[in-house]
């Protein structure tokens, strides 16, 4: 590993080496004269060393870290994603079930969730044809990160309002991204070099809406329908399909629908792109499972749904990475369902594994036509 034969510049070999050139006749002996002169010098020597290895791997992208991570991506005009806010659409009335109206900058507060989340009024909700429905309105959290997505329900008014009767989160249309840590800014930026963006290619497309805020993966289909069309499906940073509020403003970002190929989004001018998202297809498990003694299935039930649903969700992650002609695959094997329930502690055996009611795998469908991705049904354990 690189640094690694900076490791041997240890306190001990350093004061032993520095000793080897002491003559015989002199009490070497820890404690004496000359080994207590000698050993303040190689502390500080193997100090620097200990920091000249941080700075050998901090030169190279594949061993640094943090800030210097940060300085080596930038030579690429890379930066590291930070996170971002949860937006979502929410409902009110008043007591008279009328739609009520709000002030922007209205706060709201979670009832009987796990974090004690607060979302602000931030708009008024604009269907597709970018006409105010009354009565709903987007809502910010104030908390960066995921942590934001995954409340649905009741909202408890901070902000006196009066005669408000309902309040309530009913749909994600934006959703918040953490930070982006190190391993994944890495793999971002071996990406990008290795797939050079330029002039409208796939790997341009793939760049650029992966940096727009709410889009986690994405696949490309160029000339999907004939030269100069492009087909771009997309789902949201929680790997789930996404919202047509968020299809509608990546399709003016890229190729505006008005004015589609005049070059006048990033797209660039002759490219007609349109923007989808996938089709959700549910996947039903059902196995039959021995435990051990101890336990019994309906303890270990949701664990194993559990178990399945982070297997279907590493599915989700690399849903938009292709191969080396672009194209695009996803397959549910029994064999990596089996693998995962039986790492469930107080699981024996596991067999008779059936995907949507079949002995065998699943292959999805990822082509220029439909795109799918799968999202964890029922689980029926016997």
């Amino acid at each position: 590993m690189i640094g690694d034969e900076i490791e041997k510049y240890t306190f001990e070999n350093l004061i032993k080496e520095a000793l080897e050139k002491v003559p015989d006749n002199v009490d070497k002996r820890e404690g004496s004269i000359i080994y207590d002169a000698l050993a303040p010098a190689c502390y500080q020597l193997a100090e620097m060393y200990m920091n000249l290895k941080n700075v050998v791997l901090n030169t190279f992208v594949t061993t640094s870290y943090g800030e210097y991570l940060e300085q080596r991506v930038l030579e690429q005009g890379l930066r590291r994603y930070e996170a971002t806010k949860a937006i979502k659409k929410g409902t009110f009335t008043f007591e008279d079930d009328t739609p009520a109206v709000l002030q922007v900058g209205s706060r709201f507060a979670t009832i009987m969730s796990e974090e004690n989340l607060i979302y602000k009024v931030i708009g008024q909700y604009l269907n597709e044809e970018k006409v105010p429905v009354k009565g709903e309105y987007l809502l910010e959290c104030e908390t960066y990160g995921t942590v934001g997505n995954g409340y649905i329900g009741d909202l408890l008014p901070i902000t006196y309002i009066n005669n408000l009767k309902t309040a309530k989160i009913t749909t994600l249309i934006t959703p918040a991204r953490d930070k982006e840590t190190d391993e994944e800014l890495r793999d971002r930026y071996i990406l990008t070099v290795n797939q050079k963006p330029f002039g409208g290619n796939v790997a341009q497309y793939d760049q650029e809406i992966r940096n727009i805020e709410g889009i986690g993966e994405v696949q490309i289909y160029p000339t999907w329908n004939g030269g100069g069309t492009v087909k771009c499906s997309i789902i949201d940073t929680e790997f789930n399909i996404v919202e047509d509020e968020v299809i509608n403003r990546v399709q003016s970002l890229i190729d505006p629908v008005e004015n589609s190929g005049e070059g006048l989004g990033l797209a660039p001018i002759g490219h007609k792109v349109k923007i989808c998202t996938p089709t959700k297809v549910i996947v039903n498990i059902q196995a039959k499972i021995q435990v051990l003694n101890g336990y019994t299935i309906e303890q270990l039930k949701e664990e194993i749904k559990q178990a399945i649903e982070k297997y279907l969700l590493s599915l989700r992650k690399n849903w938009g990475i292709s191969d080396d002609v672009n194209r695009y695959s996803l397959t549910i094997y029994r064999s990596q369902i089996t693998a995962k329930i039986l790492g469930v502690i107080g699981v024996a055996n596991v067999s008779e594994i059936k995907i949507n009611n079949k002995l065998e795998d699943l292959v999805l469908l990822e082509n220029s036509i439909t795109q799918q991705l799968p999202v964890l049904g029922e689980v029926v354990l016997s």
